[in-house]
């Protein structure tokens, strides 16, 4: 009896890591995100990173439910991925430093953008203003 336990034991656990392996991959694909500050212009951006798809001419930034829309600056192709590049303006981004919370949305997507890595990237980096 207890050797029918340890094989019940060998089989079944497998499968809960294969499981969990595959929830965490789902989680890790799709489009990727880096927030930064043109070295030139001094404009903070989004880009995002993405295997084929479309590219859109605008998307939404939802920080503590207040929603702004940042637009697309350029877009190129980097093999098989598409690199979309949005200008993030001074008032969108000051408000993006000082949420809680942020989220990228672009149609049937929304990408949570974490505050430690909003801060690191923009923090200590005015922004230049246009005139």
């Amino acid at each position: 009896m207890r050797g029918l336990v340890v094989v019940l034991a060998l089989v079944v656990a497998p499968i809960g890591v294969g499981e969990a392996l595959g929830a965490g991959a789902s989680q890790t694909s799709g489009p990727r995100f880096v927030l930064g500050v043109d070295a030139k212009s001094g404009q903070r951006y989004v880009q995002l990173t993405d295997r084929g798809g479309p590219v859109y001419p605008t998307a939404d930034v939802n920080c503590d439910g207040h929603r702004r829309t940042i637009t697309l600056t350029r877009s190129s192709n980097l093999g098989d991925r598409i690199v979309a590049t949005y200008a993030v303006p001074p008032k969108v981004s000051e408000g993006m430093l000082r949420s809680a919370e942020c989220r990228l949305m672009v149609p049937g997507r929304e990408i949570a953008l974490p505050r430690q890595q909003i801060r690191a990237a923009w923090s200590g980096q005015p922004q230049a203003q246009k005139h």
